[in-house]
């Protein structure tokens, strides 16, 4: 049995393997992941051989993410999968167990994964699933009666429209917890189309977009994917909105959902306007992974120093412990003079008794320190610190960045 990164003439055994594990109408797809990604390294192809056949493979999708207001470099696992006549030797485990491993050694920050499976095959692997929210709303067109706003809505024309709608994403994302970073090539690949990346309509004024919205109607359904717009213009909510309704009314549907959270402002217009009671979901196929703490937490170092300079509060020096995650200890040491440090340990520091789900939340902002925890053993200097480094916000994973 041989681990490692797969070689160019593997590379059709691995694509025929995928569409033995997941569809066998999707060659072609399967073989845009590789070809179709400018970022794809033959790297990031892992898989088990045995007497020269891939038995099991995954990929990484290597993204940037932001973790509050800060970047990091993020190992996205997809396509985990074995031949059914290897299956239960072991080796996607094998498998996942050295692509932890090949993290450590080529610069990823983070793990991340949508499981389609249980989670508990992957938490014997160290990964953490966090919870995002997500909402279904029923609907009725008729009782809705939203006002006309002075924003056009047409159909999005890749030609003319791209780079805008590029830019408005990266301006409406640029401090929103979960997303990820698209470069313009990040637009233009392959993936990202298959993924129905781009928007269905945009809104415009005076003939430029300010606004866009992506969704996809199945039968009596309609999924929202992602909404964008710039600042300062918060009322084209409305016009995306009263869009989407006019839609819905001829096609009779009777739901609409999405995977991100029903505090955005779209949803909470929507929820307004159409005046039914919305069921808040709940999912748990993300999972997390820290390559090695330490360096993941220096990577806040410069927007936490920043939060403290831009603060009136004053702090003395103190230290706090994070728990332990993936078998890594982390320790946060403030010298009372808006720098900070991490270290692997400091026997004078305090402890943070946390869960490994509540310390990602916490760092992703789903839960803030002061407004969700409550430790009565971290004095209230160290929290009112600990409230300012963590504050509470909305997390958001478009739906379109998934794999």
């Amino acid at each position: 049995m041989e681990i490692r990164a797969a070689r160019e003439s593997e590379l059709e055994q691995v694509v025929d393997l995928n569409c033995i594990a997941f569809n066998p109408n999707q060659h072609q797809r399967y073989w845009q992941y590789i070809k179709g990604d400018s970022s794809y390294r033959l790297q990031q192809t892992r898989v088990v051989v045995v007497n020269n056949v891939v038995v099991s493979t995954l990929r990484i999708w290597e993204r940037r993410i932001r973790v509050g207001d800060s970047l990091v470099t993020m190992g996205g696992i997809g396509g985990v999968c074995t031949h059914p006549k290897y299956q239960g030797v072991g080796y996607a485990s094998a498998l996942m167990r050295q692509t932890t491993e090949y993290f450590k050694t080529d610069g990823y920050d983070i793990g991340i994964l949508f499981t389609i499976i249980p989670e508990e095959f992957y938490e014997k692997f160290g990964w953490t699933s966090i919870p995002i929210e997500g909402f279904n709303l029923p609907i009725n067109t008729t009782d809705t009666n939203i006002k006309e706003t002075p924003y056009k809505i047409r159909d999005f024309n890749l030609q003319t429209d791209l780079d805008a709608v590029a830019a408005i994403y990266d301006i409406s994302n640029a401090h929103q917890s979960g997303t990820i970073s698209r470069t313009r090539s990040y637009w233009d690949m392959e993936p990202s189309r298959i993924r129905n990346i781009l928007p269905t309509v945009v809104a415009l004024q005076n003939g430029n977009p300010v606004g866009y919205l992506n969704y996809q109607i199945d039968e009596t359904e309609v999924d929202i994917r992602e909404v964008g717009y710039l600042p300062d213009h918060p009322n084209v909510i409305d016009s995306l909105i009263h869009h989407l309704l006019q839609v819905c009314e001829p096609e009779d549907i009777e739901t609409i959902f999405g995977m991100f959270t029903p505090k955005h402002p779209f949803v909470e217009r929507l929820i307004a306007e159409v005046n039914t009671k919305v069921d808040i979901t709940t999912h748990t196929n993300m999972m997390l992974y820290a390559v090695s703490l330490p360096t993941l937490l220096r990577r806040f170092v410069v927007d936490w120093e920043t939060k403290i300079g831009n603060s009136d509060e004053s702090f003395p020096q103190l230290a706090v412990k994070f728990p332990i995650v993936n078998s890594q200890q982390a320790v946060l040491r403030y010298d009372g003079n808006e720098t900070i440090q991490i270290v692997e340990n400091d026997s004078d520091a305090i402890h943070l008794d946390l869960s490994e789900k509540d310390f990602w939340r916490l760092l992703l902002g789903d839960i803030g320190w002061e407004q969700e925890i409550t430790d009565e053993l971290v004095p209230d200097d160290v929290s009112t610190f600990l409230d300012l480094l963590f504050p509470k916000r909305d997390v958001i994973y478009w739906y379109p960045d998934r794999y």
